[in-house]
């Protein structure tokens, strides 16, 4: 099974600890958001991992040679200065042949969780499923509704998009369009009731700013104090 990891991000909210080190890269207690998720998937039984990377992507690419003697399949794609952004990304992989299976998951490569990523068995013409998590302080109106297992834009209990999400390929072989962000491409979907979800309600946080990457760092902390 594959999955990627979207680590391309520009880490604007987490300087000036970005201005030197990729995000994907920063460490909480002495190990690195990039390799906490390798680690999970690893876990999950994931051995096939795409990371893309844009800022400073040669630290990425020269972080991830310490696999290259494991049992995984890392590749690694380096967008440059100007990422294609999240949908571009994909699109590229499956063009390039990069995911060679039909369903695959991609994770921010910036949040933390212990999600358990298994295969999930899409129903005929579900393009993909999304993963949601009740709302954080930082996005309090969240934003994906649930009806049923069918993920809608409404004006009913909204949930958190958690960064993780689990895609046909036939989400992006049969878009009339090449999307720039994730979130155009499954608004589109969504709206023709294409896409299923669910909530999560394990361990999962956003390390996208200071705050909460000191946050984090407290929650490594309790929990290794256990």
């Amino acid at each position: 099974m594959h999955s990627i990891i979207l680590a391309a991000g520009k880490g604007e909210r987490l300087r000036p600890l970005t201005d030197l080190v990729p995000k994907p890269l920063i460490a909480i207690s002495g190990i690195t958001l990039l390799e906490r998720n390798i680690n999970r998937l690893y876990e999950s039984g994931v051995r096939n991992i795409i990371v893309n990377g844009s800022k400073m992507g040669e630290q990425i690419e020269s972080f991830l040679e310490k696999y290259e003697q494991s049992d995984m399949n890392i590749e690694f794609i380096n967008e440059g200065e100007e990422p294609l952004g999240t949908a571009g990304a994909i699109f590229n992989m499956i063009d390039s042949g990069l995911i060679t299976d039909e369903h695959f998951w991609v994770i921010n490569a910036d949040i933390m969780t212990n999600f358990s990523f298994k295969r999930i068995c899409l129903s005929p013409g579900i393009m993909g499923h999304i993963v949601m998590v009740p709302n954080p302080d930082h996005n309090p109106n969240g934003d994906f509704c649930l009806d049923g297992d069918r993920v809608t834009i409404s004006n009913n209990q909204r949930y958190t998009f958690s960064g993780i999400s689990f895609f046909s390929v036939n989400c992006f072989r049969q878009s009339s369009q090449r999307y720039f962000s994730l979130a155009e491409l499954l608004n589109d979907y969504i709206d023709k009731k294409m896409i299923t979800g669910e909530l999560f309600q394990g361990d999962w946080l956003d390390v996208g700013t200071v705050d909460r990457l000191a946050e984090a760092e407290e929650i490594c902390t309790r929990k290794s104090n256990e």
